[in-house]
């Protein structure tokens, strides 16, 4: 009898990216080992995964699963020192709750796909939150969002080293591989290590090596309280992104110095001391792909010889691939791209890099529910609500629930009237549930807004992937596709759908100020630019105005921005907010805030400011950006076409990328 041959998957993902499916081990010892250099790095809870006592509970098991059931090589769980001392709703390992018993419930699974887990562990420093009880110290005493930092003594540092120690002991006992200390951000430890915070005259302070001195002891009393058996990484700020912050050359010097008792040692950058260097901390669209990678080479330039990684920017394997292969570093850790797709890893490994839902590097994930935006100050808002969302995953963080809580359908023929992001997530999703979709799209390509901006912003090129991956997983899909075909109540009527997703979005909103008609509407200035004047006024500064000036002040043009409110992007995230304003400033952007247009000519725009006071300016050009508005009428027309009638995206409510797509998969999940 002949065998039949089986056919056998073989690895061709190791062919193509060798170095990143390297298994990486590390450990004075050699004791542990990843299974790929490509990790997680810490993400915490903002209350929505602990329970009362601040345990995680089995969302949260779920929560962080998700990146093993992924494939990710590492996940690292956050915990504060003291507990919620820089977050509120962070989980806690401690004793008299039994915590520690509980991560057991976590360990267990992501342990079952061969990933491993680290333990952050973090003292908040100056950023600790004005809780009953918490000191807020420092290296140094200094004025920090209008509160005093008071500079520790030693009966302070001893405190806080049996904190870390005490931190280091609960995570051995809840079974983490490992333990990362957060040594940057501005918080505690980076509070000593640079001297932006460190003007201390005493052995703790002045040189690189006094600096280092207090954050050397408590590594040195967590490794005597652990000894080997745990791994300890480092987070450094390779540059503080601040003049007269930590360099990439002091951070080697840094590396050098902790090297010996340590195992790992990565790269971050930027410090909450100023909000502008927030964007580098967490990169906006702005910041360019791996922007901490050259720090990073200057540690392994310098001989540091233990695994060197690196955290930022980095959006895929490709680049991560690149920068092991050329040496600068052994591992990288991606955060915002694994909130996008917690699945990525694996898509890599079979080869599905086009299935990758990718991150736009919007920072909704970590300053939307938490912070407020209009502010220069890093903070947790007072009147946060910490719910927390992605702008391209609506199942992150409480939208885990919808998986919960869908019902069960039947099959049944939909209708999606619009192929914008709303009504491509909302055809995708519909097929996904065994539904029979016909999308229609009145033009002759897919994407609505999102097939109009991207190619003509040259920081938009994340949104632009977006919108591909998008049609991407409609050609791949069951979905019938029908362009440059206008849907009409009759057509959907006739053709008797069960249901039918409203999905024909907005259109630009014309403020009624007098001489509008010499000017150009935003939208339209997309494949015109070369229309455009040397000398240009744009009124209203949402983003989308911010966005042009930075495009058209870029390349050479004269621009002014006339805001009638007193802050610039208003809806943007805190993040996404200061990249705006510093290249705005970058591109001599002039902005006017707290000015109203009040007439256009074909010379300028008339403005007066909040006191009252009127001047002209002139302008070749004239763009007015007033956001946009419902198309209501046009959706209204399909009411009562079908059973199910369902608006989505801007014909809704006028909204974001963000809720274009949590509308479109909401709805395709109601039927």
């Amino acid at each position: 009898m002949t065998r039949s041959r089986r056919t056998v998957m073989k690895p061709l993902y190791k062919e193509k990216y060798p170095h990143v499916f390297t298994p990486l081990t590390v450990g004075k010892k050699g004791q542990l080992t990843f299974k790929h250099r490509i990790m997680v790095p810490p993400i915490g809870s903002q209350g929505d995964i602990v329970d009362s006592h601040h345990r995680l509970n089995r969302d949260g098991v779920e929560f962080y699963t998700h990146w093993a059931r992924g494939g990710a090589a590492c996940i690292t769980v956050p915990m504060e020192i003291p507990p919620n001392g820089g977050h509120r709703g962070d989980l806690v390992l401690d004793d008299d709750v039994d915590g520690f018993i509980y991560m057991h419930n976590l360990q267990r699974p992501v342990h079952m796909y061969g990933t491993k887990t680290l333990c952050e562990i973090y003292h908040a420093g100056c950023c600790m939150l004005p809780w009953p009880g918490y000191d807020l110290i420092s290296s140094s005493a200094f004025m920090y969002n209008g509160r005093m930092t008071r500079a520790m003594d030693k009966k302070d540092m001893e405190n806080v080293t049996k904190m870390y120690v005490d931190a280091a002991v609960l995570a051995m006992r809840s079974g983490f591989d490992g333990i990362l200390l957060h040594y940057g951000h501005g918080w505690l430890m980076n509070n000593f290590l640079s001297p932006l915070c460190n003007k201390r005259t005493d052995e703790y302070g002045g040189s690189v090596e006094n600096r280092c001195r207090y954050p050397l002891e408590v590594i040195k009393a967590i490794r005597d309280a652990v000894g080997y058996d745990m791994i300890i990484e480092v987070r450094l700020n390779g540059d503080d992104k601040k003049e007269g912050g930590i360099t990439p050359d002091d951070c080697a010097q840094q590396a050098l110095i902790f090297q010996d008792f340590v195992d790992m040692i990565h790269v971050s950058c930027g410090t909450r001391l100023d909000a502008h260097a927030r964007p580098k901390m967490h990169p906006t669209c702005f910041v360019p792909e791996a922007h901490n990678a050259e720090a990073a080479h200057t540690l392994k330039k310098a001989g540091v010889k233990v695994p060197v990684g690196v955290v930022g920017a980095i959006g895929g394997a490709a680049t991560a691939e690149k920068l092991i292969a050329e040496g600068k570093c052994d591992y990288v850790l991606v955060g915002r791209q694994s909130v996008a797709d917690p699945y990525w890893f694996n898509k890599v490994r079979e080869g599905r890099e086009e299935d990758i839902r990718p991150c736009i590097r919007c920072d909704y994930c970590l300053d939307g529910g938490r912070r407020g935006s209009l502010t220069s100050e890093v903070n947790i808002s007072d009147t946060a609500t910490f719910d927390g969302h992605c702008s391209v995953n609506p199942l992150y963080r409480q939208g885990q629930y919808k998986e919960y809580m869908l019902r069960a359908t039947r099959p049944r023929s939909v209708a999606v009237v619009g192929g914008g992001v709303a009504g491509m997530q909302a055809a995708l999703k519909a097929a996904e549930r065994g539904h029979t979709v016909t999308l229609f799209e009145k033009s002759d390509r897919l994407g609505g807004q999102l097939a109009m901006y991207p190619e003509h912003l040259w920081f938009k090129d994340h949104v632009r992937m977006l919108r591909d991956y998008f049609i991407c997983q409609l050609r791949k899909s069951p979905v019938t596709i029908l362009l440059d075909t206008e849907a009409t109540p009759q057509l959907i009527e006739e053709a008797d759908f069960d249901a039918c997703i409203v999905a024909v979005g907005a259109t630009q909103a014309v403020p009624p100020i007098p001489g509008i008609e010499n000017a150009v509407l935003a939208w339209d200035v997309f494949g015109n630019e070369d229309k455009i004047g040397k000398k240009v006024v744009v009124v209203g500064g949402g983003s989308v105005g911010c966005e042009l000036s930075i495009q058209l002040g870029g390349t050479g043009h004269d621009m002014t921005v006339v805001e009638m409110t007193k802050w610039l992007a208003a809806n943007s995230q805190i993040s996404e907010r200061m990249s705006l304003e510093e290249h705005m400033q970058l591109n001599h952007v002039k902005a006017l805030t707290e000015t109203t247009c009040t007439r256009i000519t074909d010379k300028g725009v008339h403005v007066v400011d909040k006191d009252g006071r009127e001047s002209f300016l002139e302008a070749d050009t004239v763009i007015v950006s007033a956001g946009s508005r419902s198309l209501a009428a046009e959706r209204d027309r399909f009411a009562d076409t079908a059973f199910d009638v369902i608006n989505v995206g801007d014909c809704d409510s006028v909204g974001t990328i963000r809720t274009a797509i949590e509308s479109g998969w909401d709805a395709a999940a109601r039927l």
